[in-house]
């Protein structure tokens, strides 16, 4: 796998945390007006804390990526 094949994954790894973290909060957010059911708390914050990490991770994949090509 070349860096920018797992910069691919790692992106889309970050766009599939962030879109589950925004529906999670959806949810919560239609349950609070009568629509459908409340996501546990505890869910929602894995979902922030996965979503979190899949963007740290993605970030620290692209400097390790950009130092290697500065040199």
């Amino acid at each position: 796998m070349t860096g920018a094949d797992e910069l691919t994954r790692l992106e889309q790894q970050a766009l599939n945390a962030r879109l589950r973290l925004e529906n999670l909060l959806r949810q919560r957010e239609a349950a609070q007006e009568g629509c459908g059911l409340v996501p546990k708390p505890a869910e929602i914050d894995r979902a922030r804390e996965m979503a979190e990490t899949a963007e740290r991770l993605r970030r620290a994949h692209e400097r390790t990526v950009s130092a290697t090509h500065a040199r």
